[in-house]
């Protein structure tokens, strides 16, 4: 099968052969990036079983320590397949929305500021809301509010303890609707910002996996943003900071009475 698809291949043209070739590539790598990922917390769940299953006695204390730590890889597997089934809903209809719901943003930035402070728990994050009230954006509410909450815990998990986070609602002076998160976290060097919003690409493996994610809030953020006409904008220092600006269209704005 494979040669006959090679050969079907070869008799196109440059161009799309071209591009086929690069969807091939990008599935073949997706693949081989989910696999990564759901195979380390995999590895973690089967060798614990495996010393549940040889040892005869296990104290309390060891088996506790067992189970947290299964329970909380089983959490990372069901946190990548559900980023997974949002992005290929996202990326099945990759076209703006037509939702007709007007969403009230500042409620739903007054609801994830709990779950920021909450999420930030011990590190003691300085983490502040600024909103004007009166703004309504048409679009769809789950999406959006998987946008800012994608952003604001890249944020949490980004910057140091008892670091600054500011997220902003607000209208610029063309009308668009901007939501603004800041932060005095790591940074991202300047060659890394264009891929950023790539599936699975982490600037620092290492460091990024210390922190938990799964590799797909980015990737979920820009496929969000392009069912709403907006944009994404970066600004970062290395070891000061980065400033993350969602500009959303004129067109989508409207405002409470």
């Amino acid at each position: 099968m494979k040669k006959h698809n090679d050969l079907l291949i070869q008799k196109l043209p440059k161009p799309v052969k071209t591009y086929i070739k690069h969807l091939e590539q990008v599935r073949s790598d997706f693949v081989a990036n989910v696999s990564h990922e759901l195979r380390t917390p995999l590895t973690v769940i089967q060798g614990y079983l495996e010393t549940l299953i040889k040892e005869e006695s296990t104290n309390k204390k060891t088996l506790n320590k067992i189970f947290q730590q299964m329970y909380q890889h089983s959490i990372r597997m069901a946190d990548i397949i559900e980023d997974l089934l949002l992005l290929s809903h996202l990326e099945g209809d990759d076209h703006p929305t037509e939702e007709k719901n007007d969403i009230v943003v500042a409620d739903i930035l007054k609801n994830l500021l709990i779950d920021a402070k909450n999420i930030s728990g011990e590190k003691m994050h300085k983490i502040s809301l600024k909103v004007e009230t009166k703004i309504v954006m048409r679009g769809s509410e789950s999406e959006l509010r998987s946008l800012f909450s994608n952003i604001i815990v890249n944020a949490i998990k980004y910057t140091p303890d008892q670091g600054r986070i500011n997220i902003e609602w607000f209208c610029d002076n063309e009308g668009r609707g901007i939501f603004k998160v800041s932060d005095t976290g790591i940074g991202i060097a300047k060659e890394h910002i264009p891929r950023i919003t790539e599936r699975f690409y982490r600037v620092d493996k290492a460091r990024s996996r210390e922190r938990g994610g799964t590799g797909l809030g980015l990737a979920i953020v820009k496929h969000v943003l392009l069912r709403h006409d907006a944009e994404l904008e970066v600004e970062s220092v290395l070891e000061k900071g980065s400033d993350f600006r969602c500009c959303f269209p004129k067109k989508r704005i409207t405002f409470l009475e």
